[in-house]
């Protein structure tokens, strides 16, 4: 089995390949954008249409993992990107594409697989990164009956590269400043922890499963629970760490609860999603 990994030297993809480059009778290739040529990691560009071509057809894959994102630009990367990957891929070749739990704009929580996602105001500053990732699940949906389409939480945990996630950094940041951080304390989500969703990932790349699936454990969490959790896991005070509430007169395009129902997974992975 030849498994592609798009994104591979990013947080996500770096553990999803490290993780895939062990397993027996797989083949892994990872691609970055700035990678040099070799064996098992290719330069590749998915915006050039050429280029995308060329190595798809060259390297023939059975699966392959969509861990792109880049929120600034997510549009050109789903309009031009997944459009070049979509228009070359064999119908054989299983698709999958991570997704967010932020296409539920609406932030009424507790999301199964099969609730409607809503488009974010083009005022929100996530709408361009959101409201691509609501486009590239139709477009694979519409165009390639072959994928699993992941939908995940916020991420944490320790990539291959051995970097935390960003948002708990900043926190630490203000921490070794001794100023105090804020955290939403009736914002919810589902957080993910890196290794748990890189065992899902190709787990589903290997198996039966089609469609839609929410990852992540049962519990969820607000931020400033999470964050708290977090800096004792490494090994740091949560003193200066302050709860605050979104008023959502003032943040009218923020969803409070956008954690997922994640009852599909339990039920039909072998993975188990640790809690914070």
């Amino acid at each position: 089995m030849k498994i592609l990994i798009l994104g591979a030297s990013g947080y996500l993809g770096s553990c999803v390949f490290n993780r895939a480059s062990q397993m027996k009778n797989a083949k892994v290739i990872g691609t970055s954008r700035t990678a040099q040529e070799s064996e098992s990691c290719i330069q590749l560009d998915i915006i050039n249409q050429k280029l995308v071509d060329t190595k798809i057809k060259q390297i023939i894959p059975d699966v392959i993992v969509w861990t792109l994102m880049n929120r600034q630009k997510e549009h050109e990367l789903i309009n031009k990107g997944l459009k070049n990957l979509l228009n070359v891929v064999r119908k054989e070749t299983k698709i999958v594409f991570i997704s967010t739990d932020a296409v539920f704009s609406e932030g009424k929580g507790g999301y199964s697989e099969t609730d409607t996602v809503a488009l974010l105001s083009v005022k929100s500053p996530l709408a361009v990164y959101v409201n691509s990732k609501i486009k590239a699940e139709q477009m694979i949906v519409t165009e390639h009956s072959n994928h699993v389409i992941i939908r995940t939480g916020p991420i944490y945990g320790k990539s291959a590269n051995q970097k935390i996630e960003d948002r708990t950094s900043k926190i630490i940041s203000n921490i070794k400043k001794n100023d105090p951080a804020e955290a939403y304390s009736n914002s919810y989500r589902t957080f993910v922890h890196v290794e748990d969703l890189a065992n899902a990932i190709l787990e589903v790349a290997v198996n039966k499963v089609n469609g839609f699936l929410h990852v992540g454990p049962t519990k969820k969490e607000s931020y400033f629970s999470f964050f708290q959790k977090r800096l004792h896991q490494l090994g740091w005070k949560s003193t200066f760490l302050k709860p605050v509430q979104i008023q959502q007169e003032k943040d009218a395009f923020y969803p409070l609860d956008t954690s997922l129902n994640t009852q599909k997974a339990t039920k039909i992975l072998s993975t188990e999603f640790r809690c914070v």
